[in-house]
Order: C-alpha cells, then sequence, then structure tokens
C-alpha cells in the first residue's frame, strides 16, 4: 500500500476493505455453519461502508438475509466491540474495529517516517508528541512518545481517541480535509469543559484560522489544565493539499501555551513539515 493509497483509506474506509461476495439467498435454518456466519459478519460490516448507522431492517435488505439473522448477527458484532448501539436503536462501527485497524497503520510508512521526528519533537520541548489520523469525526492517536515528566495519564482508553471539536490535532486535520470538517458538524458537539467549542459558526472560525496560522491550538477545551498545538502531515492532491495525519504536542497549558508558545508552534510546524515531504518523496 502505498502512502497516496493511505490518504484515501483515511479519506474513505473503504478503500482498505475487500470486496464482499454476495450472499446466497437466506432460509434463516438452524443449518447455517460457522463459515456462513463469518461471510454474514463480514457482510454486515461491509454496511457501514456507505451508512453511518443502519438498523437491523435495512441490512436484512441490503444483504437479502432474514431480519431475524440481521438482528442477531448486529447483536454479536455489538457484543464484540465491533459495533455499537446508539440510542435510536441502530448500530454503528465501533472502536475496536479502529483498534484492529492500528495494528495496521502502525505498519504504514506514515508511522515510520514519523517516529524519529516525534522522538526529536519530545526530547527538544520535553513534552509529549503525538501522530493522529482521522477516524470519522475524531482522530485516532497512533503513536504518543510522552516525555519523562509528562507521568503516564495518557495510557488510559479517553486518551487514545480525541473528539474533532475539542482535539487540535483534529482542528488542524479538519482545516485541511472537507471529509473530516463535515462529519465533526454534522455530529454535532459536546461540552467537555468551560473552554470546548461548542458553536459550529465559531468552530467554522477556528478552520479558517488555521488555514492562516498554519497550526491549530486546544487551550483546555478536553481536560483542564492541559493544552496542545498541533501541525498538518499533508499531500497534494492534484490541485488540492489534504491532510492525512497531524502531529501534535500536548502538556500544562502554561508550558504550551505560555511563554514557550512561540518555540512550540515553530517546533511543532517544522516536524510536521519534515513529515510531509518524506511523504511526497516516497512518491517520487
Amino acid at each position: 500500500m502505498t502512502i497516496l493509497d493511505l490518504d484515501e483509506a483515511i479519506l474513505d474506509p473503504a478503500a482498505l476493505a475487500p470486496e464482499v461476495p454476495a450472499l446466497e439467498p437466506d432460509t434463516d435454518a438452524v443449518g447455517d455453519g460457522p463459515l456462513r456466519s463469518v461471510s454474514i459478519a463480514m457482510a454486515v460490516l461491509g454496511c457501514f461502508e456507505r451508512e453511518a448507522e443502519l438498523g437491523a431492517t435495512r441490512v436484512a435488505a441490503e444483504l437479502g438475509v432474514a431480519k431475524s439473522t440481521a438482528s442477531r448477527m448486529l447483536a454479536a458484532l455489538a457484543a464484540s466491540g465491533m459495533l455499537e448501539r446508539s440510542r435510536n436503536g441502530r448500530y454503528r462501527l465501533g472502536l475496536r474495529l479502529f483498534e484492529i485497524g492500528q495494528l495496521a497503520v502502525d505498519r504504514l510508512m506514515l508511522r515510520e517516517l514519523s517516529l524519529p521526528v516525534l522522538a526529536e519533537l519530545r526530547e527538544v520541548l520535553r513534552e509529549t508528541a503525538q501522530l493522529a489520523v482521522p477516524v470519522g469525526a475524531d482522530v485516532l492517536y497512533v503513536d504518543r512518545l510522552e516525555h519523562s515528566g509528562a507521568g503516564t495519564m495518557f495510557h488510559t482508553e479517553l486518551y487514545r481517541r480525541g473528539p474533532g471539536h475539542s482535539s487540535s490535532a483534529a482542528k488542524v486535520i479538519a482545516a485541511y480535509n472537507p471529509s473530516m470538517a463535515r462529519a465533526i458538524l454534522e455530529r454535532g458537539f459536546v461540552r467537555r469543559t468551560p473552554f470546548t467549542i461548542v458553536d459550529p459558526n465559531r468552530y467554522r472560525q477556528v478552520l479558517r484560522q488555521v488555514h492562516v496560522d498554519g497550526y491549530a491550538a486546544s487551550r483546555e477545551e478536553h481536560t483542564m489544565g492541559m493544552s496542545s498545538i498541533a501541525a498538518p502531515i499533508v499531500l497534494r492532491r492534484g490541485e488540492r493539499t489534504v491532510a492525512v495525519a497531524a502531529i501534535s504536542v500536548v502538556g500544562g497549558t502554561s508550558r504550551v501555551l505560555g511563554a514557550r508558545k512561540v518555540a512550540v508552534v515553530q517546533s511543532v510546524r517544522r516536524a510536521a513539515a519534515s513529515v510531509s515531504a518524506a511523504l511526497e518523496r516516497s512518491q517520487e
């Protein structure tokens, strides 16, 4: 897989999914074997390439299986974490799928090229350096190098995936990635702290400012006392420049956005530009 393929896959998760063969007409018979169950499960997951949320009736119609079969499979996938059930009773992709996908992302050139840059950034700023990729309306942190003085607070699941409206990494990706921006605006905004942006118009203004500044900041929007600065990793796509990932630094607000802010911004922007240039060279 090339980096350009990775870009396509991030913008369109269906690009990573194999073709799912059509299923034979379903009789809902008890004698269905384990291989058929696996086939149905894969086909059910494939339905979510086109729609964010689906119910049993729609899945059954798309796959040509009985509604009871679709219901059982959706429930089983939700129990395993592959899907999650929303309040309206429909299903959407679950975090477990993204965790498994991270294993693949870890082996791609993006991470390979970013690791030494993250390590240098961590040592220069003595703060935690992160690599994030877009996943729908969120970002998934596929690498995080913590500085020894930062503790281990980022090792929990709460910090593995960040919401697009309150994360500097997600904001800087969304500013250069229309697909992610739309996903964030369509999902809506949840207030996590008194400083979280929850006004869509204000959020659009922030994205426009990112284009002017070349970086995004998050001042205690996700966790009180913690702030971050991020810059985009971009690829050229014809006449457009699209963000496929972001490098960010996170730490105490006074350290990241205080007297050192200019130095932090410059270091993060140089790091992201370095990875972007390396990705472009890999395509030559």
